[in-house]
């Protein structure tokens, strides 16, 4: 019965679904491993694996999904987190009674979502066994550590990549309708939103088809979400600006010309006096946004206009701050990343060795250091 079941998913899910649930057991014990040999504490006092993922921003998400925004039962700005995961943590919190283990639940969910939809992606274009890496330079990416932890960028990806292949198959208005889910989770959906429209003009006339048709109506699904959040924190506090507030006042952080933000975080990423785990966040910042550039060019060479309309937007609303922050989290989720991978893999083999090797490690000590209450992101 279990296999004749098993024979029913898709093959996508039957491709990805054991490399997803064998990672995320890897990194739980880890997590835990790294919890018993890292302290000189008694051994009965170690923690447990809700206690090491209830860390930094899962908190805030947390107080989000029990209480709502503009709680009196906090004080934390949280308005600069989008809705998305805490409206899912508090669908799975009905099943769940762990608020921390119900983010944990909606992550691993969203992100077998992410990895059979970009496993699809990538099959199509370059075969199965190139698929599968572009799924597992996914899993071992140096920050993947926030596709466990209760954070916003797996259902972001999991809505994202499954839009993203309805749009492959010019299935609009399901494509437009994830697309609203993945702008529901992070600020990433703004740019994704503009992506979607130019992936529908750019295969609507590689088809000979009208762009000015029925479909495309869809596009008019990604905003709804962003702009009903704008709304109801406009109904909250009286004023349009409560987003942005909450970023200056709760982050100190500001719109601003690239170069100013540049500056800024330059500063930080050189300074031999700062603490080490800062100095290497705001290094990873800097080279987010040199990652995101190159990225785009190559995408725009290749003529991948949608693809290059994503992380060229997205790499500007993160360069175009006061300082820069958050942004290798947005290289986390661009998926045309992986598949850029997968397509380099398929020509030169040694692509899949050399990038395993060199993130897989990195990607372990950031669990470490994430578990462990060190700044990572």
């Amino acid at each position: 019965m279990v296999r004749a079941a098993w024979a029913r998913l898709p093959e996508p899910v039957r491709a990805t679904l054991p490399i997803w649930f064998g990672s995320r057991v890897a990194v739980a014990l880890l997590a835990l491993a790294a919890a018993r040999v890292l302290t000189s504490a008694p051994a009965r006092n170690a923690p447990g694996l809700r206690t090491l993922w209830d860390r930094w921003d899962v908190g805030l998400f947390t107080k989000v999904a029990r209480y709502g925004y503009l709680s009196p039962a906090y004080s934390d700005r949280t308005e600069v987190d989008f809705p998305g995961l805490p409206i899912a943590m508090r669908i799975v919190h009905i099943v769940v009674p762990d608020w921390i283990v119900a983010g944990l639940v909606v992550s691993f969910l969203a992100g077998a979502v992410a990895v059979a939809a970009l496993w699809r992606l990538a099959a199509d274009e370059v075969g199965k066994s190139a698929a599968r890496f572009a799924v597992l330079s996914l899993i071992c990416f140096p920050y993947a550590v926030f596709l466990f932890a209760a954070y916003s960028e797996g259902i972001f990806l999991g809505f994202a990549t499954a839009s993203w292949l309805a749009a492959r198959r010019s299935r609009w208005w399901l494509a437009g309708l994830l697309g609203a889910g993945a702008a529901s989770a992070r600020i990433s959906g703004i740019p994704f939103g503009v992506a979607l429209a130019v992936q529908y003009v750019a295969s609507r006339r590689s088809a000979g088809l009208p762009v000015f048709a029925r479909p495309a109506l869809s596009l008019g699904l990604p905003p709804i979400p962003v702009l009903a959040y704008l709304g109801y924190l406009r109904i909250r506090t009286g004023g349009w600006g409560s987003y942005t507030d909450a970023m200056r006042d709760g982050w100190h952080r500001g719109l601003d010309w690239p170069w100013s933000g540049w500056t800024a975080t330059w500063a930080s990423a050189t300074d031999g006096n700062g603490a080490s785990t800062f100095v290497w966040f705001w290094r990873g910042e800097l080279l987010a946004v040199v990652v995101g550039v190159l990225l785009t060019i190559i995408l725009l060479a290749g003529r991948r206009w949608g693809e290059a309309t994503f992380l060229g937007v997205m790499t500007v609303i993160m360069a175009c701050t006061n300082y820069y922050a958050s942004g290798i989290r947005g290289i986390l989720v661009a998926f045309p990343l992986y598949l850029m991978l997968a397509r380099a893999a398929a020509r030169q083999s040694w692509v899949q060795s050399v990038y395993l090797c060199t993130g897989t490690p990195i990607m372990a000590a950031l669990v470490v250091a994430f578990t462990q209450g060190q700044w990572v992101d």
